[in-house]
């Protein structure tokens, strides 16, 4: 695994995209969601555009109680639950490679989404996402594995 200092033993297998992460917090929390969590907790890991996704969704918000909790949740517990692992030279060639097939196939993908996958490409890793849909498209044209913990899958 290119962004850590480890063997693939030791590497997270779990990519989790954003709407995974929120569910943590959520007072109504789907169980299936939180128990492969629970399960996996020491297997998973979160990407940079994940993590800007995290951090877009809590800026914008208007100032408040539900910003500052959120903030909180987002800086002091995501970091030290998940390693966040970044957007290197492999999964840019990765992810353009995709762009290029999926543009030929006539399905472009969301950019984020696209990058989120070449991401988990890159590192070998099973993305988890309750938007499956949102990644069916880059899985006709790759080897991406996708698993939604929201249907306890």
């Amino acid at each position: 695994m290119e962004d850590f200092g480890i063997t693939d033993d030791e590497a997270p297998h779990y990519l989790l995209d954003s709407n995974i992460v929120s569910e943590i917090i959520k007072a109504d929390a789907n169980y299936d969601v939180i128990k492969k969590l629970s399960e996996h907790s020491s297997d998973c890991a979160i990407c940079a555009p994940v993590w800007q996704e995290l951090m877009f969704g809590m800026l914008r918000l208007q100032d408040g109680a539900k910003k500052s909790f959120l903030a909180k949740f987002i800086q002091d517990e995501v970091p030290g639950d998940f390693k966040i692992l970044n957007y290197t030279k492999k999964s840019a060639e990765i992810h353009a490679d995709l762009r290029v097939k999926l543009e030929k196939l006539g399905k472009p993908t969301q950019f984020s989404d696209s990058m989120i996958a070449a991401i988990a490409l890159a590192n070998r890793m099973i993305l988890v996402t309750g938007n499956t849909r949102h990644f069916e498209a880059i899985q006709e044209v790759s080897d991406l594995q996708v698993e939604n913990w929201f249907f306890g899958e």
